[in-house]
C-alpha cells in the first residue's frame, strides 16, 4: 500500500469523481484509476461503486476512509516537522474552535498570522467542545479553543483566560431605559421575572440561571438556541434577554445594537476559554507561532486578562 494510492482514494472519495480527483492531484485520470484499482486488489474488496461518471464509496470504502485520512494526516505531520526543522517558514496549521470563538477570537488573529506566514497551509474547523477534543485525539487538528476547564490525560492546556457572562437586551427593552436615559441597575430578583433566550456556554449559563432563581420565582427560558449569533439576533428583535460572554457581544455593545444590563450586588459569573493540544504530539513551529500570536495580540482581550499555563 503506497501513499499515492491512499491520497488518490481519499481525494476521489471527497470529489466523487476520478476525473476531478486527477485534477486535484495534478495527475492523469488513468493514473488515479490505476492507483485505486491496485488498492482494491490489495484490500481484496471494491472501495467504490462506479455509477457512470460519478462514484460512491462502498460499505468497505466508508469503513476504510477515516483510517486512510488519519494515516495521511500523520504522514503530513512528518513532512511538516521536516520542513519546520529545515526553514521554519512552511507547514500546516490546523485548528478547531466553537463557532463564536472562531468568529471573534480566531479569525482576527488568523488574518495577522497569514500576512506574516503566507506559505503556511491553514485549516480552521468548527464544532462543540466535546467534538473538538475528539478531533485532537484523532489527530484531525493540532490545537483547539474550547470552553474550559479540560481535564484529560492526553490533553494539555496551552493558555487560558476568563471572560464575564453579562446580561444583554435590545435598546427597546424596558430594562434598557431609566429616568437617566440609560439602562438602570437591576437586582437578581428583577431578572428572575424575565424571559431568557438561552445560548448554552458550558456550565456558566447554568450557574448564572441558578444565581437568579429562587423558590418563588423561576426565570423562563423562552427559546433555546444553539448558535450565539442567532441568539443575539433574537435579542436585538426584543424577543427576550440573554446571558452571554462579553467577547461575543463587544461589537454589538459598541455599536449600540445591544445594551448591557448592569446588576447590583452581583458577583460575576465567568466563563473559561482555553487553548489546548494533544500532550504527546509536537505542535510544530507553525502552530506554536500561532499560539504565541493568539496570546499576545488577541483583539478583544489585553494580555493582563490572560493566564499563560505551563
Amino acid at each position: 500500500m503506497e501513499i499515492g494510492q491512499l491520497r488518490a482514494f481519499v481525494v476521489a472519495a471527497r470529489e466523487k469523481s476520478f476525473t476531478r480527483a486527477a485534477e486535484a492531484l495534478y495527475v492523469t485520470q488513468p493514473s488515479v484509476t490505476a492507483r485505486i484499482q491496485t488498492l482494491e486488489v490489495e484490500m481484496k474488496t471494491p472501495l467504490f461503486l462506479r455509477k457512470g461518471r460519478t462514484i460512491e464509496l462502498t460499505e468497505s470504502g466508508k469503513v476504510f476512509l477515516p483510517f486512510a485520512e488519519r494515516a495521511l494526516s500523520v504522514l503530513d505531520e512528518g513532512e511538516q516537522a521536516v520542513r519546520n526543522v529545515r526553514d521554519g517558514t512552511a507547514g500546516r496549521l490546523s485548528i478547531a474552535a466553537i463557532q463564536t470563538i472562531c468568529l471573534f477570537l480566531i479569525a482576527p488573529v488568523l488574518d495577522q498570522y497569514h500576512r506574516v506566514n503566507p506559505s503556511v497551509e491553514i485549516n480552521l474547523q468548527q464544532g462543540a467542545s466535546t467534538q473538538i477534543i475528539e478531533m485532537l485525539l484523532d489527530d484531525v487538528v493540532q490545537m483547539g479553543v474550547v470552553i474550559g476547564p479540560v481535564i484529560h490525560p492526553q490533553i494539555k492546556t496551552i493558555a487560558s483566560f476568563h471572560d464575564e457572562m453579562i446580561v444583554v437586551a435590545s435598546p427597546e427593552h424596558r430594562l434598557a431605559h431609566s429616568d437617566q436615559g440609560g439602562p438602570r441597575p437591576i437586582t437578581p430578583d428583577d431578572l428572575a421575572g424575565e424571559e431568557f433566550i438561552m445560548a448554552r456556554w458550558g456550565t456558566s449559563f447554568d450557574t448564572f440561571m441558578s444565581r437568579i432563581s429562587d423558590v418563588a420565582r423561576q426565570p423562563r427560558i423562552s427559546m433555546a438556541i444553539e448558535i450565539t449569533e442567532t441568539t443575539k439576533a433574537l435579542v436585538k428583535l426584543n424577543d427576550g434577554i440573554a446571558a452571554l460572554p462579553r467577547f461575543a457581544v463587544q461589537n454589538d455593545l459598541h455599536s449600540g445594537a445591544l445594551v448591557e444590563i448592569p446588576i447590583e450586588n452581583w458577583e460575576p459569573v465567568n466563563i473559561q476559554i482555553v487553548m489546548v493540544h494533544r500532550r504527546d504530539r509536537e505542535m510544530g513551529l507553525a502552530a506554536q507561532k500561532f499560539a504565541d500570536l493568539w496570546q499576545s495580540s488577541n483583539p478583544l482581550f489585553s494580555p493582563n486578562r490572560m493566564n499563560l499555563l505551563s
